[in-house]
């Protein structure tokens, strides 16, 4: 009898340090929620004012930064077709003040306002919605102190199931975050893991809880082999290191319960593909590899300067260049490059084609074509089809140029996003 319970003993040890040792697979969705304001679904701003550039709430990259002036500013995104919206947010960097949102269906008539308050150290900010149905998106700032702000989204209706990416061998091709879920990309293991924020991390938002492990690490499963060059976060605002490791194949194993799980310590004996530090605590790193990655997962591994205690990330960017579609209810919308490296996307709609050119170094952006009915206009037709759409004037929060969108080429669409001045050069 005393060396059954001995065995037992035993065995319950090795199942105990089995269990600490490996990490074990978050359970995935089939469908992953993607964020709707992107231009590479058909996003487009309407108007814009006191946001510079205000492309940059469209081009999907969580690090770029959009300046927010004080005072009153505003945002109206035209999605590419009537949608639930369930929520919208980013993440604040020294705003002061409130921000409201609200729907439209013709961009008129705004329904479903919802306000939230929040003082200069407050990080994430996040509107609820309440799967309300909507074309247009209504931002409104109220600040008494104006900043930057990251890693916006929208989040409802749209899912990975929507896109398909091709990749390039010459690598050209738009920007595409993999980690976003476009291309079937899906946030795979977590350490060490808040439970209770499981679905918010999946989806956007990864907390990892108080502890005094050395890594923060978060694994990636892009759902092939793909190329990448760039990778990054927007994190909680103090000095930080991240490591990028890259596999074509993970080296998984089923545990004691027959799931997949993860033994980290097969990072240690690795070299990673890049690294990058946030020396100051600014709260963003990012960092470009020379030649392209080939990976098919992607473990990501954050380093503070000591342990706080917790440790959010707020947006990931494991990316690479390639030809995006996207298709909805009869709508389809195809992203690339022309050869002056601008993004380029085209929308295909009951017959109608536009076509939207954005310069991602500067923001500015060209609409060419129509939609008909549901179209924004600068010389073409407005939302009811009448060609008479008022002019559109720009704030500029960096008091840099002229701040007035120049006229928009013929029969265009949508207004030009002239914010008046370059975006910031720093992160």
């Amino acid at each position: 009898m005393k060396r059954h319970l001995q065995l037992t003993a035993i065995l319950s040890l090795a199942t105990l340090t089995l269990a600490v040792g490996k990490w074990s697979r978050i359970p995935s969705a089939d469908k992953r929620p993607v964020n709707m304001s992107l231009v590479s679904a058909g996003t487009t701003v309407a108007s814009s004012q006191g946001l510079a550039p205000s492309a940059g709430l469209i081009l999907g990259d969580p690090l770029r930064p959009v300046r927010v002036a004080s005072g009153q500013s505003e945002a109206i995104l035209k999605l590419v077709r009537q949608s639930y919206v369930e929520r919208a947010s980013f993440v604040s960097e020294g705003l002061e003040g409130s921000v409201s949102a609200s729907l439209s269906h013709d961009g008129k008539t705004w329904k479903n306002e919802v306000r939230q308050s929040f003082t200069a150290i407050d990080r994430m900010v996040s509107l609820s919605l309440g799967v309300a149905q909507g074309q247009y998106v209504r931002l409104q700032f109220d600040l008494n102190r104006g900043g930057v702000i990251r890693s916006f989204q929208i989040l409802g209706s749209h899912s990975d199931a929507n896109y398909k990416v091709t990749q390039n061998k010459d690598g050209s091709g738009a920007k595409v975050n993999f980690a976003s879920g476009i291309g079937g990309g899906r946030l795979i293991y977590i350490n060490p893991e808040d439970f209770s924020s499981r679905n918010l991390a999946a989806a956007s938002e990864i907390t990892f809880p108080e502890s005094n492990d050395k890594y923060r690490t978060a694994v990636y499963d892009l759902g092939q082999v793909r190329s990448l060059n760039e990778f990054g976060s927007v994190h909680s605002p103090r000095p930080m290191r991240m490591l990028v490791y890259a596999f074509e194949t993970l080296p998984e194993k089923e545990d004691w319960k027959g799931r997949l799980a993860f033994d980290p310590s097969a990072l240690d004996g690795i070299d990673p593909v890049a690294s990058a530090e946030d020396a100051i605590g600014k709260g963003v790193i990012q960092v470009k590899t020379k030649t392209s990655v080939k990976a098919r997962y992607v473990a990501l591994r954050w380093e503070p300067d000591f342990n706080p205690p917790g440790v959010t990330v707020s947006g990931v960017t494991i990316s690479g260049s390639g030809n995006v579609s996207f298709n909805s209810a009869g709508t389809s919308v195809n992203t690339t490059t022309d050869a002056n490296g601008n993004v380029v996307t085209e929308i295909n709609q009951n017959g109608n084609t536009m076509t939207v050119t954005i310069d991602p170094s500067s923001g500015q952006t060209n609409t060419n074509g129509n939609l008909g009915a549901g179209g924004e206009s600068g010389n073409g037709p407005d939302a009811s089809g009448n060609n008479n759409a008022p002019p559109v004037i720009f704030n500029n929060p960096s008091n840099t140029g002229d701040g007035i969108g120049s006229p928009a080429s013929n029969g265009n669409d949508g207004r030009k996003q002239d914010d008046g001045g370059q975006p910031p050069s720093e992160i």
